[in-house]
């Protein structure tokens, strides 16, 4: 320790200045290359935040406007599917010209991607489109029971005809709020 004190005491003085000036500035050069790493983190961290954010929000209103547009495709299937019975009840058409006009039309929609992206994304429609099916299972049980009476020769539709219009009727009114939940979660999106 003695003989650093010596040094000290036979180095020039401009020496020692020149010395801690040049410590001192690479000290401030350190922390000031260190701050600035620090905050060009932070705002890439942010950057990568909000931009993820933004695929996120891109991503939910892409999946919600094929939602959209798929179920608006499922339920007009359905319900093209249907006017052709509700002529036959009304004995406009027999049951075979109605078959051949719901093959001709190619009744292929699948659901399954419907239920895919409400599942994934948006479970608080599954409720409404719940609804839907419900009432889409009773007017098939309606129509079932019309296709039973067909077979055994009676074509009279008079019975089934109002219960059939009713259930088609629910079932527009089941798939419009269905469409407007969806709109009110775009909207809030």
């Amino acid at each position: 320790m003695e003989q650093f004190v010596d040094l000290l005491r036979s180095t020039p003085s401009s020496a020692l200045i020149a010395f801690f000036t040049a410590l001192l500035t690479s000290a401030l050069t350190l922390i000031g290359v260190w701050l600035t790493n620090k905050s060009n983190n932070e705002r890439l961290s942010i950057q990568l935040e909000h931009e993820g954010k933004l695929k996120r929000e891109e991503l939910f209103r892409d999946r919600l406007e094929e939602l959209y547009v798929e179920s608006r495709r499922y339920m007009n299937a359905v319900v093209t599917y249907f006017l052709p019975y509700r002529q036959v009840m009304e004995g406009e058409l027999t049951f075979n010209q109605a078959l051949d006009l719901s093959i001709d039309r190619g009744y292929t929609h699948n659901p399954e991607r419907v239920h895919l992206i409400m599942d994934m994304y948006f479970p608080e429609l599954r409720d409404s489109f719940s609804d839907v099916e419900k009432i889409l299972d009773k007017t098939n049980s309606i129509l079932h029971g019309y296709k039973l009476q067909y077979k055994q020769g009676d074509c009279s539709g008079e019975r089934w005809l109002p219960l059939f219009q009713e259930s088609l009727e629910r079932l527009s009114k089941a798939a419009s709020d269905f469409e407007k939940h969806v709109q009110e979660i775009a909207k809030k999106t």
